[in-house]
């Protein structure tokens, strides 16, 4: 049994300058969680393969293509691969998301 406690994921630099930890690295699948600030905000971005979002805490504002949603917490929400989306903290406190990847996206980075 494999057993991982948040506060204990390594925070991984990325491109949108938000709290992100992946919790969940598998060949397969890859599950991260985001904590977003009020105010911040990812950029607009694009994923090789689908994305579920499940907002654990606070509110947020999510764009995935033309469509628009402000979303509380117990909201999944769907992101297909391959189209623009990003999120914005509409609320007062912490935005907190879980990010689920299936399948796992290729590191290009390891690719001879």
């Amino acid at each position: 049994m494999k057993i991982v406690n948040l506060c204990d994921a390594v925070c991984k630099a990325n491109p949108h300058g938000v709290e992100a930890k992946n919790v969940y690295s598998h060949e397969h699948a890859l599950i991260s969680h985001l904590m977003l600030q009020p105010g911040q905000a990812l950029k607009k971005h694009i994923t090789p393969v689908d994305v579920a979002f499940y907002v654990l805490e606070g509110r947020g504002e999510v764009e995935i293509g033309e469509e628009k949603e402000t979303v509380g917490q117990d909201a999944m929400v769907e992101s297909p691969k391959g189209i623009p989306h990003m999120w914005r903290n509409v609320s007062d406190g912490p935005l907190r998301i879980m990010v689920i990847k299936l399948p796992r996206p290729v590191d290009k980075s390891k690719m001879l």
